[in-house]
């Protein structure tokens, strides 16, 4: 895999890392991940028009634009629900182990993308640490599979449904339209498809989120559309088979965030998940 889309995908890992912790800590997610959107729209909204001013487009890229805004609105409804009803340790892997799983298996009947043995081995070492993340919080937490947890586990599956299905579609859209472009526009027709939900339905939590939680809100709106424009610049210079799987080197900046910024420790199955991930980032690096 090029040097240049690993290092691209790393720096998208860090953001996503952050961006991924202020979620976390918000009252209400869906809430949270709408105002960022906002702001996003905003602050990118000069470059992105200068960006369709010299790359305006094609009338063969607004079907890509258009499913992958349908995913990605699907995407962060799912997340959220998945959030607010079951356990965090136990959804947030469950969500990003199935979306590598569906890619690593339909990048090569959509793509013809076979991966290398090394590159193989990379994606297996991923997938089983998320794994191992799941059946940890189960175990530390004493998670049980009651009800919530059940409907938790239902919308986190959803939610890796829906980063397969955008991340193959723009793999495919980005080949037409420009990157900067390509994110602006799945912004800004994501906001205004969860606006007539969020305005309605979360009013409360919205208007609570910017009360009390405004200057997460506004470094969120900064990082989200950086992360996507860089994992979309890495899709254009290698397989989406890889691009997947080395974005979960956010799990291990999130580790690193919580043990040196929340004072978090963590237990054993963590580390060894955490070395299991950098290993298949690197077997994916050199060897994919």
């Amino acid at each position: 895999m090029q040097l240049v889309a690993v290092g691209l995908v790393i720096l998208s890992a860090v953001f996503h890392s952050i961006w991924n912790l202020l979620a976390k800590r918000s009252s209400d997610p869906l809430a949270f991940m709408f105002s960022f959107h906002l702001v996003s729209i905003v602050v990118y909204g000069i470059p992105a028009m200068i960006a369709l001013q010299r790359h305006p487009i094609p009338h063969d890229g607004w079907p890509f634009l258009l499913f992958s805004t349908v995913c990605e609105i699907f995407y962060y409804v799912s997340l959220a629900e998945a959030y607010r009803n079951g356990a965090l340790a136990l959804t947030y892997p469950v969500a990003r182990g199935t979306g590598l799983l569906l890619v690593a298996i339909l990048a090569a009947p959509i793509y013809g993308e076979i991966p290398s043995f090394a590159g193989g081995l990379g994606i297996a070492a991923i997938f089983l640490a998320l794994v191992l993340l799941a059946f940890d919080s189960l175990h530390a937490q004493r998670v049980t599979i009651e009800l919530s947890n059940r409907r938790g586990l239902f919308f986190a599956v959803a939610a890796g449904c829906g980063i397969a299905s955008y991340s193959l579609i723009d793999k495919a859209g980005v080949g037409h339209v420009h990157p900067l472009v390509y994110v602006y526009f799945i912004f800004l027709t994501a906001a205004i498809g969860l606006a007539p939900y969020v305005l309605t339905r979360r009013r409360a939590a919205f208007i609570g989120e910017w009360r009390f939680n405004r200057r997460s809100i506004l470094l969120g709106g900064l990082l989200p559309m950086g992360v996507y424009f860089i994992v979309l610049s890495a899709l254009r210079l290698s397989n989406v088979s890889y691009v997947v799987p080395l974005r979960e080197i956010s799990i291990f900046f999130g580790m690193m965030l919580g043990v040196f910024v929340l004072h978090e420790r963590l237990r054993s199955p963590q580390i060894a998940a955490a070395g299991m991930i950098i290993l298949g980032v690197l077997a994916i690096a050199f060897g994919g």
